[in-house]
């Protein structure tokens, strides 16, 4: 497997900088490099060969990231997305790996303490995502066989226990559709929008166990006390208009009622009368839904889009509804450019 030929080089003590963990992926002798020089970028893409990603060195969550198939586009995307870097990072350096096309987005769940104790909690399927910012997340990832999940979750743990990772964090993974490989991608070395749904399914308590850990606390919990229970599904609902391209739907929210029900949560922060703002992020608030099964949860998620209520505020909540009723959703098929192909048809 993939996982047994992962070596990690720790070269600074910050594993959130993607430049910390020169990974090298051994079985197809792929070599991540940090570059700041476009005819550097151009060096390496030679090297490693195209297509190639592109992505800011010192932060993560989507930012920077240009996929380039030859040079001409590589030197007019590496500017972009160094000018991307530099303001979300205040850095300007990117990292440039081979880029997988037909992947999905597997993410691991890891908590980790200043005595080198290291557990994981299972991992997220964060594959449907729009301009490679993640709308709908999983757990239990569906139609991921238990020997590649196993490997994919002891992997994380040993990247963690190598750079002497402390916090809580997470280790997200390209698993290729084509070769069942799984790559690194990034370590985001914070509590995630997600992670209610590992929370709902191990009954685990992140954000106490984060600040346990800030803390100086010891990891008490080991890895035979996870356990996976039932399934969970959020949707993140952003105040954009997916008929309009996206467009962002700022002003004031006249009616709001947000669906309820057994094993529905909803986290937000806004309420009727609350004045949407222009200059933030779109997100309103996650729909949390958490069922015995994969079944029972997507029924019950749909439900809950259809009861919600909001208006006059576009929202991404119809979006969502189309991708729960989607087949290929349903048989696990998707990956992440499933919504932008299949659902936009872009």
């Amino acid at each position: 497997a993939v996982a047994d030929a992962v070596a990690v080089r720790v070269v600074v003590a910050h594993v959130a900088d993607a430049v910390l963990v020169q990974v090298l992926l051994v079985g197809v002798g792929v070599v991540g490099a940090v570059v700041v020089a476009v005819e550097d970028a151009v060096l390496v893409a030679d090297r490693i060969g195209y297509p190639v990603a592109i992505k800011a060195a010192a932060g993560g969550g989507g930012r920077g990231i240009r996929f380039v198939h030859n040079e001409a586009t590589l030197r007019s995307s590496f500017k972009q997305a160094q000018h991307e870097a530099e303001i979300a990072f205040k850095d300007g350096r990117l990292f440039m790996e081979k880029c997988i096309e037909n992947f999905r987005h597997i993410e691991v769940q890891i908590l980790g303490d200043a005595y080198g104790n290291v557990i994981h909690l299972f991992e997220r399927e964060c594959s449907l995502q729009r301009l490679r910012q993640k709308v709908i997340e999983e757990t239990p990832a569906f139609n991921l066989a238990p020997k590649l999940r196993e490997e994919i979750c002891a992997a994380s743990v040993r990247l963690a226990r190598e750079v002497g990772y402390q916090n809580a964090g997470t280790v997200e993974f390209m698993l290729d559709l084509d070769t069942n490989n799984f790559y690194f991608l990034e370590v985001n070395a914070r509590i995630q929008v997600e992670h209610p749904i590992t929370e709902m399914v191990t009954g685990v308590d992140l954000v106490k166990w984060q600040l346990k850990l800030a803390a100086g606390e010891p990891l008490t919990l080991k890895q035979r006390d996870i356990q996976q229970r039932g399934h969970c599904i959020e949707c993140r609902i952003n105040a954009e208009d997916p008929a309009e391209g996206f467009r962002p739907s700022p002003g004031r929210i006249e009616a709001f009622i947000p669906p309820g029900g057994f094993g529905v949560r909803w986290d937000s922060h806004v309420y009727q009368g609350y004045d949407i703002p222009s200059t933030y992020d779109s997100l309103l608030g996650k729909l949390i839904v958490h069922r015995p099964d994969r079944s029972e949860a997507i029924r019950t998620t749909r439900r809950a889009l259809e009861e919600f209520v909001i208006y006059p505020t576009k929202t991404t909540v119809a979006l969502c509804r189309e991708i729960l009723t989607h087949r290929a959703f349903g048989e696990g098929r998707c990956n992440t450019a499933f919504i932008e192909r299949e659902i936009l048809g872009s």
